[in-house]
């Protein structure tokens, strides 16, 4: 709060040479005249000093034979120099400052929550017939009066809340609960056998070899058991329903689509790979420190000089805050620029044993999400000149099955004839 106190007042970076630079400022401090950010540079001392104090100090310099050069000029008496020479400038400050204050007796926003019959696009085209748009005053805005005209244009509303937060016009919805109707569905050729008959049959197939864990069949037939071995094509429930007489024999074949659970255990070879080397940002130490203030989620600094620093971090201190009732936030304080420096260097093998950790543990999520669990893991880091793998096997229980149109069996004929 002191620096920003100086920032208005105005102060000066200086920097003292000498052989009594010391003896100066041991001097400066019995006569109560405020120095911050000492810093010794080779044999003479940097500083900062405000502008009243400046000239205050010259027997102190005659005293101790010591020279003072002013490197930098801080604060707002510096700035209102150049502003007088620009004095389009304030003047379009105040233009927007008058415009931005006027803005906040207009409406900005309408928000609608709640509808799911009733289209956004409608509400919006009723408020317009109702002239209510945005940038109108908010004096002109009758939340009460506008409840009850929405509730007789749109009679499925139950329940209808309307009022104002800040600039934002908010209308909370709650319609009748309605049944979604049902989508029509295509008539189904049910057999007399009560099962649904096909054009067209439909297998669950193996997409991945492995062995049979468990097998539940709901319609089909199925073609395997609990440990049987599998490889990749193999139909494991035909889609195809046989009909026996009475003696034992085929009597019809049904086409159906195949459904039932099938798990089976395979290995999923995996791979993964990240860089080894990797940049991190430092601090040097060096830090700048300017007056910032914030509308939204924009920040501006006030700086007479280009920052010096090529990379940095912004880490704002903030000193006051309004506007937070008014619908928008205004904050000012001191924003500290630390320089930083990218460094590349050699991950440990902490770091690479963690991102490559990382990724498998995402790759097992993904796994989970379709129902396939991991039942071991097999892997292996390898450190390379560049990079760091990561391989291995996985052993996996899911459905891993697809679904193909059954094929059609050709009925073999015997073409010999005994002589």
């Amino acid at each position: 709060m002191l620096k920003l106190f100086y920032f208005f007042r105005g102060y000066l970076w200086i920097r003292v040479s000498g052989a009594s630079a010391e003896r100066f400022i041991n001097l400066c401090g019995i006569r109560h005249i405020m120095l911050w950010n000492i810093r010794q540079d080779g044999e003479a001392y940097t500083m900062c000093i405000s502008l009243k104090s400046f000239f205050e100090m010259k027997d102190i310099v005659r005293k101790t034979s010591t020279r003072v050069a002013v490197l930098k000029r801080i604060g707002l008496p510096f700035l209102m120099s150049g502003v007088k020479k620009r004095w389009f400038f304030p003047v379009f400050l105040l233009v927007v400052t008058v415009l931005f204050c006027l803005s906040q007796f207009l409406l900005w926003n309408i928000h609608i929550q709640g509808n799911q019959a009733i289209s956004g696009e409608d509400i919006m085209l009723f408020l317009e017939e109702q002239e209510i748009k945005k940038g109108i005053p908010l004096k002109k805005v009758d939340t009460e009066l506008l409840e009850k005209e929405i509730r007789k244009t749109f009679p499925e509303i139950t329940w209808i809340s309307v009022y104002l937060d800040g600039n934002s016009l908010t209308l909370d919805i709650k319609e009748n609960d309605k049944p979604i109707p049902g989508e029509e569905t295509a008539e189904e050729k049910v057999h007399k056998e009560g099962f649904l008959e096909e054009e067209t049959g439909m297998d669950i197939c193996a997409n991945k070899a492995g062995t049979v864990v468990s097998i539940i069949t709901r319609e089909g037939t199925p073609l395997v058991q609990v440990g049987d071995e599998t490889e990749v094509g193999d139909v494991l429930i035909r889609g195809e329903v046989e009909i026996f007489d009475n003696e034992g024999n085929v009597r019809e074949s049904v086409k159906v689509h195949a459904d039932g659970d099938v798990i089976l255990e395979s290995s999923i070879s995996t791979s993964f790979e990240i860089p080894l080397m990797k940049t991190v940002k430092t601090e040097t130490g060096n830090c700048k420190k300017y007056t910032f203030c914030r509308y939204g989620d924009r920040y501006r600094i006030w700086h007479l000089f280009s920052i010096p620093y090529e990379d940095y971090q912004a880490v704002p201190h903030t000193y006051s805050r309004t506007g937070e009732t008014l619908g928008f936030t205004l904050e000012f304080g001191e924003m500290e620029i630390r320089e930083v420096v990218k460094v590349v260097r050699e991950k440990t093998e902490e770091e690479y044993t963690k991102e490559l950790s990382d990724k498998l543990e995402e790759y097992v999520a993904s796994l989970s999400e379709k129902a396939i669990q991991i039942k071991g893991k097999n892997v292996r880091i390898k450190k390379n000149a560049n990079t760091v793998t990561m391989t291995g096997t996985l052993k996996a229980q899911g459905p891993f099955v697809e679904r193909k149109e059954t094929e059609i069996r050709e009925e073999s004929s015997d073409d010999t004839v005994d002589e």
